[in-house]
């Protein structure tokens, strides 16, 4: 599958071969060229290998839904999640579905960054946050079914996980507002990586693998990031810690997202 027409969802290679034949709109080309030097940088190694690996492997799944606060926009992205769920485990164990959204228009325009609240194009780190969670929101209101059985409802039990079209899911959100945390930082609008749950079977806290691939990931990010790792991250089920806290970290680790923004979803 090169990409199918009806969700936008790309392969790598059906993004290389359109780039190669100049038929991708120049923001995506743009934004999809951005990311895969972040993660294919030799001389700064992406701290999550994993999504090196993916990216190298083909293992990534891309959509380009628009605007994220395009009502069209979210519709594709629910579109494109649900054809990605519903084949993700045929492409490769680290897979995970990579949204690029369109920037902001008029991107760095004159005397944008001035404000310390003002990101690098223009549109301030609350933006971006409001657009994440509204993203969120809306898938959450568009899912095609039920809240699964086996997943709390509740955002605040530690073993809450976001969940659309059936799977538990996890959510990485980077943004042009991010500085001293690198790893998030990305210069040309929001983005957000969707990791079905069953990406990190066998990689638990508990478990040698996991033990070792969060040493390997937490040596990297501290060279890689100029602010140590936030005190809201850490691992699935731990009572003093919540998911959605670390979809989209505050910059500084002086903040927390005090509430989740995401009400507690019936099972129908």
């Amino acid at each position: 599958m090169q990409r199918s027409e009806s969700s936008e969802l790309w392969t790598k290679a059906g993004l290389q071969d359109a780039l190669a034949r100049d038929e991708l709109a120049d923001w995506k080309a743009t934004r999809y060229e951005t990311f895969r030097e972040t993660m294919t940088d030799e001389n700064a190694p992406y701290p999550c290998y994993f999504a090196v690996e993916a990216e190298e492997q083909g293992l990534f799944r891309y959509t380009f839904p628009g605007a994220p606060e395009d009502p069209a926009a979210r519709s594709r992205l629910v579109s494109a999640l649900e054809a990605y769920l519903a084949d993700y485990e045929s492409i490769g164990d680290i897979s995970s579905l990579v949204v690029l959204f369109e920037p902001p228009s008029g991107e760095r325009r004159a005397g944008a960054g001035e404000d310390e609240n003002e990101s690098e194009d223009g549109q301030s780190a609350e933006t971006y946050k409001r657009q994440f969670w509204d993203v969120l929101r809306y898938l959450g209101d568009h899912d095609p079914e039920p809240w699964p059985r086996t997943v709390p409802t509740d955002p605040n039990h530690p073993k809450w996980r976001y969940c659309f079209a059936g799977e538990p899911l996890f959510f990485v959100a980077r943004a042009p507002f991010y500085e001293g945390r690198r790893s998030r930082h990305t210069p040309h609008g929001l983005e957000i990586t969707i990791q079905p749950a069953g990406v990190f079977e066998g990689l638990s806290g508990m478990s040698e693998e996991g033990q070792y691939a969060r040493s390997v990931i937490r040596d990297r990010l501290a060279e890689y990031d100029s602010v140590p790792s936030h005190p809201d991250s850490g691992d699935y089920s731990d009572p003093r810690r919540h998911e959605w806290k670390q979809y989209m970290l505050p910059e500084t680790n002086a903040e927390s997202v005090a509430r989740c923004p995401l009400p507690e979803r019936s099972r129908r």
